[in-house]
């Protein structure tokens, strides 16, 4: 193991031990005892050039920086209470971008119940966003560590998506470049299949309905918020919980938009679902006794949930197409690993 997932390990060191800290470093969020009960803490951030395109829109920005962390309580099955927001950004932008940001943040948030707290401000040679954000698990806190051989894989909504949404995004900001007028048209999809595919990376749902749901009924034994990509993710889920997660290929969720995508792209769109990142669905587990009741409630989540595969003795995550096993857990983005 290296890169980002190495780091947090020698973070975990560094956290200082005390009954009050109930989980540190290394879930999607952290969990902090209270006498008024359990409080669950995350922060999250976006910068310019690595987590968005340059010149993006200022009030979108804002909806997906809160969207992030929502996603990182949605995962732990926490209803979000406050959030504080700090913006760095280039003098020359102005004085109304920064509250562009602050108003489109302050939206999402509000949409979730959380509510913006305060934050800090500053001048930087690019864009930067930053969220610290906490709430109160609904039920029993859902953690990465928790499943079990046995147990059930489900997942949350399509991801790949948002993969074919910035590899568009993209496309659009070199026409723009260009000279050419911002079109979201392109020939070989249909227009709501690219305007899908583009909302899947620039305006995330968070899938707190889901995610609180799972806390509150009991129904998962482990999640973890997929955003850098669902073969890492799933690792991270089976190391954390010291098991076998297998995908099963004929059962991911490729949603007509990202086959479209990857047909006129000469590209495998399970490679985009489980490579892609920036999703922010849920991945969980559950076990067998409650899998019915499971996918008897899965209409009152607000989002497609599809079992994709099962949880195994053994260690590791990998996709199984009936005759082979392929190894994933290295599928998708790690900051510190060059290429990812």
């Amino acid at each position: 193991m290296n890169g980002e997932d190495a780091f947090v390990d020698a973070v975990r060191t560094l956290a200082p031990e005390g009954a009050s800290l109930v989980l540190g470093p290394g879930d999607d969020a952290a969990l902090i005892e209270r006498e008024a009960g359990p409080l669950a803490a995350t922060a999250d951030m976006l910068v310019e050039g690595v987590d968005f395109l340059p010149d993006e829109e200022p009030e979108r920005l804002g909806r997906r920086a809160i969207a992030v962390n929502l996603s990182d309580l949605a995962a732990m099955g926490a209803e979000p209470e406050f959030f504080l927001l700090s913006i760095g950004f280039p003098r020359r932008r102005g004085g109304e971008y920064p509250l562009a940001i602050a108003r489109g943040a302050a939206a999402r948030g509000g949409e979730f119940g959380a509510r913006l707290a305060g934050g800090d401000l500053s001048e930087a040679p690019q864009t930067v966003l930053a969220v610290a954000l906490w709430g109160r698990p609904a039920g029993p806190a859902l953690r990465r560590s928790g499943a079990a051989p046995g147990d059930l894989v489900y997942l949350s909504g399509h991801p790949g998506q948002a993969a074919a949404g910035l590899r568009l995004a993209r496309r659009l900001a070199a026409f723009a470049a260009q000279g050419s007028t911002p079109t979201a048209r392109f020939p070989e999809l249909s227009r709501d299949d690219e305007e899908r595919l583009l909302a899947a990376f620039r305006d995330p749902v968070p899938r707190l309905a889901l995610g609180t749901a799972l806390s509150r009924e009991r129904l998962a034994s482990a999640a973890i918020d997929v955003s850098d990509g669902v073969g890492r993710d799933a690792g991270r889920l089976a190391r954390a919980s010291g098991v076998k997660v297998v995908l099963e290929r004929h059962a991911l969720p490729v949603s007509m938009a990202l086959g479209a995508f990857a047909a006129a792209e000469d590209l495998d769109p399970i490679t985009l679902l489980l490579a892609g990142g920036d999703d922010y669905e849920l991945l969980f587990t559950a076990s067998p006794s409650q899998a019915a009741r499971l996918e008897a409630r899965s209409g009152a989540f607000g989002a497609l949930v599809t079992r994709v595969g099962r949880v195994e003795a053994g260690l590791g995550a990998v996709l199984a197409d009936g005759r082979s096993e392929m190894d994933v857990a290295r599928l998708g983005h790690d900051h510190l690993e060059p290429g990812s």
